[in-house]
């Protein structure tokens, strides 16, 4: 247990940090932003591209992964979404979001540099992975409900159109892209350009944490308890638990390191940008403070998965 809090210690200690220098006002709110935008469109798709040129393409989509992570958070999030709505009698809206909370992983903010840390090599196979199975699976399969009226379907069409608008946009899935046919084309890149990606891809992981305990800092919480327990309990402890079942008795003979990324990056807590899809649907102060708790609490959930994956896995 002592070694799995070295691990995550590191991770929410820069957090806290960030959480702290917002408070006290050497990180100003209206620079998050600014912020964000360097590590979203910059620092981490050159860290994605750079590592993808250098890897054989043969070892980058692992079916049995993808398989794990597209069922550990469909199940998260159908569990969270039909207690909601059927319990809680939540609208069709309401109850997806809260889905949503429950079975999308923050894998780029938490999951990588936690990763990072528990790997003697960066595991970027394993999050570009995720990403693919967040942004194909799982953001369309949420989108579809929260976009659903009472009195009527979710408009198929346009729910297409904003889903494949969304990834040709993304720079993540951009860099996927383009660094599979860097690689496909076995394209060298230049010395200087390689040495100033490796510089700048240290930069991704310890800016990312910051970002989020500095927009943790305005976060309000209005949720109840048990709507917090019950997000809390889909996506830090429902999500990796039903991943490391899987790993353990339907994919016995995936690869062991495969293994151990899935289920880590499973028990990430919510992505980071939660708030800004509820502001959406008029619930952006309830995802805030919801953000706020869930991150507090993955400090314990984090460290419990990671010793589970320690002693079974």
């Amino acid at each position: 247990m002592l070694t799995m809090i070295g691990i995550t210690a590191p991770i929410f200690l820069l957090i806290l940090v960030g959480y702290i220098a917002s408070r006290v006002g050497i990180i100003p709110r209206e620079s998050l932003p600014g912020m964000s935008s360097f590590v979203l469109y910059l620092a981490l798709p050159v860290l994605i591209f750079h590592k993808l040129t250098q890897m054989d393409l043969g070892t980058i989509v692992d079916s049995q992964y993808l398989m794990v992570y597209a069922v550990a958070g469909v199940l998260s999030f159908f569990t969270v979404f039909f207690v909601s709505r059927m319990i809680r009698r939540d609208s069709l809206s309401f109850a997806g979001l809260k889905g949503m909370g429950s079975a999308m992983p923050n894998s780029v903010f938490i999951g990588f540099p936690v990763a990072l840390q528990f790997f003697d090599q960066p595991p970027t196979q394993a999050l570009v992975m995720c990403l693919l199975v967040e942004n194909i699976v799982l953001f369309p399969l949420a989108l579809a409900f929260m976009e659903a009226r009472e009195d009527q379907g979710a408009d198929l069409k346009k729910l297409a159109t904003t889903v494949a608008v969304r990834l040709m946009k993304n720079p993540i899935i951009i860099a996927v892209v383009s660094g599979i046919l860097v690689s496909l084309i076995g394209l060298q890149l230049p010395q200087f350009l390689d040495r100033a990606m490796q510089i700048l891809n240290g930069s991704a992981a310890p800016m990312a944490l910051i970002i989020i305990g500095a927009s943790l800092a305005g976060a309000k919480v209005t949720a109840s308890l048990k709507e917090v327990s019950l997000i809390a309990f889909g996506k830090l402890l429902l999500q990796p638990i039903i991943a490391l079942l899987l790993v353990i008795f339907v994919v016995p003979d995936m690869d062991h390191t495969l293994k151990q990324a899935v289920v880590i990056f499973s028990a990430s807590p919510m992505l980071s940008v939660y708030p800004i899809f509820g502001s959406k649907y008029g619930h952006q102060v309830f995802c805030s403070g919801v953000l706020l708790m869930t991150t507090a609490l993955s400090f314990f959930s984090v460290t419990l998965i990671l010793s589970l994956l320690s002693l079974i896995v």
